[in-house]
């Protein structure tokens, strides 16, 4: 059977997609290895880690110019130590994560096949979608067009430190220069989490198929015994794995949470202490990590920061969500989700009144009931790892996309 490496920054997110499908082909009979920074092997769930010796900037809770330094940093140092890590795994196919074109890079520099797998939304760079940073709904006309096209513009402005990197990862290796993140995109094989009937309508690529949330086959687990029997509505609230510490938010939504029949479950990645848990308004049922696809097969609603995963979770679960995005691509994904029905979309700092009526309309189950059996049907059709699992097959067999898709 073939060895494939699957190459992702070290963030659970990007895990939650990669993991699941390198899993599904080990059990088919693939030798299966993620390769990554220091950071990655802690949060490997068992798989094998090839890491490698630097340390991947920390993203979490930074602010934009920060946020741009380091995401260059990252990927020089993709770019420094993956070419040889890649050569002396010899792979039969590399997997790269979309969002850092360094591994795509680092698989041409090493000359080995390599396919993307966008965790996230895609960066492809269509004018017909506004970036994935920004809130902007989708329009079709000229002008939105045009808008579209001066923020892929600016886009491209701010990542200019990564695209540096990138030309002299090509200068260094002999590789022709490629136009930023959204160059490094397979041409072979593109996977998506997304599906196109959650996303803004625009021309995917041919080789790019949307697979719904990438997830085992197995339950994440049982619902929680503190969370069984309570005859109230649960309303699971997250803020994700890299900004679960935003206490003036988590104070917003846990005080408009307080004065409704509900139970609040939230999830705040083991950023806050016993104490700030305890000083939350209406005692929120908090954990660091809760089994997340459980918990919302039995939720009313979720409150949300925009990540894709928890979008996409929520949406197979019938979960009307309120998303209030912080950062990274999460003002892109909670346009989706109000764009195409399956919840409402408020400010990060919106005061408690706002987040309590928000909150009251997602509990008018009827009101989303159509759109989110829309999107449950969607992600069902996806076809999800086991379909992601074929198509990597397929091209480890030689075949063309539209041969392994079928």
């Amino acid at each position: 059977m073939a060895r494939i490496v699957f190459c992702l920054p070290a963030m659970r997110g990007h895990l939650g997609a990669h993991g699941p499908l390198a899993r599904e082909l080990a059990r088919r009979g693939h030798d299966c290895v993620l390769l990554g920074s220091r950071r990655l092997p802690p949060l490997a769930q068992g798989l094998p880690v090839h890491a490698m010796p630097w340390d991947e900037p920390d993203l979490s809770g930074v602010g934009l110019a920060l946020t741009l330094w380091r995401t260059a940093r990252a990927t020089r140092g993709v770019i420094r130590h993956a070419p040889a890590a890649l050569q002396a795994l010899r792979p039969d196919l590399v997997v790269a994560d979309q969002a850092e074109p360094g591994f795509a890079l680092a698989a041409e520099a090493a000359r080995l096949p390599w396919i993307t797998l966008a965790a996230g939304l895609p960066l492809d760079g269509d004018a017909a979608a506004p970036p994935p940073f920004l809130p902007w709904p989708h329009e079709d006309s000229d002008s939105a067009r045009r808008r579209n096209q001066g923020g892929w513009r600016v886009s491209e402005a701010l990542m200019l430190l990564q695209r540096r990197a990138l030309a002299a990862g090509c200068r260094r290796h002999g590789l022709a220069p490629r136009p930023g993140a959204g160059g490094w995109i397979s041409d072979r094989l593109d996977l998506r989490q997304i599906v196109p009937a959650l996303d803004f309508p625009r021309n995917w690529p041919a080789q790019s198929v949307g697979l719904g949330p990438l997830r085992d086959a197995e339950p994440d687990g049982e619902l929680p015994l503190e969370l069984t029997g309570l005859g109230r509505p649960l309303v699971f609230a997250s803020l994700g794995t890299l900004s679960g510490r935003r206490l003036p938010m988590l104070h917003a939504i846990c005080a408009a949470a307080a004065d409704l029949p509900v139970t609040l479950v939230l999830a705040h990645a083991g950023m806050l202490t016993e104490a700030e848990v305890a000083a939350l308004p209406g005692r929120p049922v908090a954990r660091a990590l809760w089994p997340q696809r459980a918990v919302l097969e039995r939720a009313a609603a979720c409150v949300m920061h925009g990540g894709m995963n928890t979008m996409l979770d929520s949406a197979a679960a019938g979960v009307p969500m309120l998303a209030m995005p912080l950062a990274f691509e999460q003002p892109g994904i909670a346009a989706r989700i109000e764009a195409h029905g399956l919840g409402l979309r408020l400010d990060a700092r919106a005061a408690p009144g706002a987040i309590r009526e928000a909150l009251l309309q997602l509990l008018d189950a009827p009101r989303w009931r159509d759109s989110l059996s829309r999107a449950q049907q969607e992600l069902r059709k996806a076809g999800g790892v086991r379909r992601g699992a074929d198509l990597i097959e397929g091209v480890l067999a030689g075949s063309r996309i539209h041969e392994a898709a079928e």
